[in-house]
């Protein structure tokens, strides 16, 4: 599961709104929003620790996910710029992929890797 379908279990578990959290996070209510819809990444983990507490989380649970979302899109970028030719290639897929099923496709070999990385 994602960061941003944790967070939203989490908020609704606690009985917390959206301009809640928000609120306690210092950011704004569509950022959060966002994050829960997956258009966009987990936050500074500074602001997911707020988060947390506000939610009475406390086992880190939040923190580990958003670490491992963005473990994950650093790892892309720099994939990204060790083999530019992959821009033009993920350029071309986006005329027949949605940008969901890209990411679902590039989080997948992502996780490949690190498993084949693991065995080796």
């Amino acid at each position: 599961m994602n960061f941003g379908q944790l967070l939203k279990d989490a908020r609704k578990q606690s009985e917390k709104t959206l301009k809640e959290v928000s609120q306690v996070a210092g950011v704004s209510l569509s950022y959060v929003s966002d994050i829960e819809q997956g258009r966009r990444k987990a936050p500074s983990v500074e602001i997911v620790r707020r988060i947390e507490t506000f939610l009475g989380i406390t086992d880190n649970t939040l923190v580990r996910a958003a670490q491992s979302e963005m473990d994950l899109s650093t790892e892309a970028r720099n994939i990204f710029r060790r083999r530019p030719e992959l821009n033009m290639q993920l350029l071309r897929a986006s005329d027949y992929f949605s940008e969901e099923e890209l990411t679902k496709m590039i989080n997948k070999m992502l996780e490949d890797k690190g498993t084949k990385n693991d065995r080796s």
